[in-house]
């Protein structure tokens, strides 16, 4: 049950966390600078042999000891009880001394390792308030301070790369600080600025997360409180679904015990024939009418709607039904009635709620994930967000299927390009893999009556499950032929193949093998097949693939 749910305005105001570096992300600093810093020293030795550069090997050899030497430290400290933001700042006072020193003995103001301080700005914005401000100015200051000593020869001149003294003239020497000041400022300000973007984004993504979290448990709230029983069956009158209240009218302890259940030993009526219902519910709604439980003489007010997909395709049907034997139904029918209504109104508009923040959430979690400075555990609860957003607008789709009403127009469509179409795509698609072999063989001239993105869905959702049937490689074989006036087409692979029992339900919905499917993709194929016309058969077992067959009519006569 959802209790006291309260839900904020999008589009607020959010402060962002203040930064707050972890003891985690300390430890991957100072590997990252391990790495660094001896990347620069076998990158200095292998510039020095391979174009004969004098390099001041003793005093960066003591560059080097004094970083492993500072890491080691680093690492003595992580053990104390010390505070994440005194270690950052003291990893980065220590960074910023030997990156002074590095500057030093490569030249001081005609150095290349100069950029080193623009690391020490980034890592700072990263881990702490104001950090890059901060970390700007002391680089300013250790590197303007610098310049002026070597040029008042207060500082022994270091020699240049080439092993030439360093004679720096006043001008080259403002210049330089005029510039390395400016670049880290700027630089400080652009990593500051979008440092607090990806903290605003995060803090977005995590309200958008709980939000869209609600709405889910909002709209299964709304759906189980209704005090109507409603009841839902497949055109062969297998139960796919009971609500709650349902169950207890009918006096069933396990709702989910009834699913794929005949509907007439699930509601047997003495005074109707549920085949004959289902077949008049195809093409219209039953008004309400009354039977009589044959196990309890309850009565039951009932009514009867075709269950559609977004094709308009009749995939079921849906009974409301109501215990007439209680005296207040007699006085709240009406009511009731619009209730329901309302209820489901409000069920498919919260489908369509739901969506909005799930594509928000997954756009800026790609994004998050696309930016630099997140670390490997960020990256992948941000790749986890991701995928189970995409999960989770999934099964929305698929809900929407079933739930809303839609169009289609048939006309002629080249079945052979549709199926190529769908071959190129499965070629470049995730489930794809190397060891797979995919055949397509069909003439260039079948043509079929129907609507093409319902064929287009058809074709990609059996040619994909073929290969998901298949994780380790096989061989998935398309044919298509004309027999007739139908077009024949067979997906024929090499999978892990169905059991009878998962075989007989297989276009039943939110029936899946799959651990991440929804159990929807077959089901819609069934559907679409049937908006056609046609006819669809699977042939399975374990361990020795499946093979689906389509027939679809080529001509409005077989439509």
């Amino acid at each position: 049950m959802v209790r006291g749910l309260q839900f904020e305005r999008a589009g607020g105001a959010h402060t962002p966390p203040v930064a707050s570096p972890s003891p985690k992300s300390l430890r991957w600093l100072i590997g990252v600078r391990l790495i660094v810093i001896s990347t620069l020293f076998v990158g200095s030795l292998l510039i020095q042999v391979n174009t004969q550069l004098i390099l001041p090997l003793k005093s960066f050899y003591g560059l080097i000891l004094l970083s492993y030497g500072l890491s080691l430290f680093y690492l003595i400290l992580q053990l104390r009880n010390i505070p994440a933001k005194i270690q950052a700042g003291i990893q980065l006072v220590g960074d910023l001394v030997v990156v002074t020193g590095f500057v030093y003995v490569t030249g001081g103001v005609f150095s290349p390792f100069s950029f080193l301080y623009l690391a020490v700005i980034v890592v700072a914005a990263a881990m702490l308030p104001a950090g890059g401000v901060v970390f700007a100015g002391l680089s300013a200051i250790a590197y303007g301070l610098q310049a002026v000593l070597m040029y008042y020869k207060l500082l022994p001149l270091p020699t240049s790369l080439e092993g030439v003294p360093v004679t720096p003239s006043a001008t080259r020497v403002l210049s330089q600080i005029l510039i390395h000041v400016v670049g880290f400022v700027l630089v400080a300000i652009l990593v500051s600025t979008l440092t607090k973007s990806l903290r605003q984004a995060h803090t977005r993504l995590e309200e958008e997360t709980e939000r869209a979290k609600q709405f889910v448990a909002l709209t299964q709230h709304v759906v189980r409180s209704v005090g109507a029983g409603i009841l839902a069956a497949d055109l062969e009158g297998k139960v796919l679904w009971v609500n709650p209240a349902g169950a207890s009218i009918l006096g069933i302890a396990d709702a989910d015990g009834q699913i794929g259940k005949p509907l007439r030993e699930v509601m047997p009526l003495a005074e109707h024939n549920w085949g004959l219902i289902a077949s008049r519910s195809r093409n219209q709604s039953i008004a309400r009418v009354e039977g009589t439980l044959e196990h309890s003489d309850a009565k039951l007010g009932l009514s009867v709607d075709p269950l559609k997909d977004e094709s308009a395709a009749v995939v079921g049907f849906v009974v409301n039904f109501q215990d007439l034997t209680e005296l207040r139904i007699e006085a709240d029918r009406d009511r009731m009635r619009d209730r329901m209504a309302a209820t489901g109104e409000m069920a498919a508009r919260m489908a369509h709620e739901i969506k909005n923040p799930l594509a928000s959430i997954s756009g800026s979690a790609q994004m998050l994930s696309s930016v630099g400075g997140v670390d490997a555990t960020g990256r992948r609860l941000l790749d986890i967000v991701v995928d189970e957003s995409r999960r989770l607008s999934g099964i929305l789709d698929g809900f929407l299927v079933f739930a809303r009403p839609g169009q289609s127009t048939h006309a002629v469509c080249d079945l052979s390009q549709l199926l190529n179409d769908c071959l190129s795509l499965l070629r470049r698609s995730d489930e794809n893999n190397p060891n797979h072999e995919l055949v397509l063989e069909t003439p260039d001239d079948l043509v079929v009556l129907g609507e093409e993105h319902l064929l287009r869905q058809i074709f990609w959702n059996l040619s994909r499950n073929a290969l998901q049937a298949m994780p380790d490689g096989g061989k998935l074989k398309i044919t298509a032929e004309r027999r007739d006036n139908t077009a024949v087409i067979r997906w024929r692979d090499t999978g892990v193949g169905m059991s009878d029992e998962i075989r007989h339900r297989a276009f039943e919905p939110f029936v899946t093998t799959q651990a991440n499917g929804t159990g929807l993709g077959l089901a819609v194929v069934y559907s679409a097949v049937q908006e056609h016309g046609g006819s669809v058969d699977i042939m399975s077992a374990p361990g020795r693939g499946t093979t689906i067959t389509v027939e679809l009519p080529t001509s409005l006569g077989d439509a």
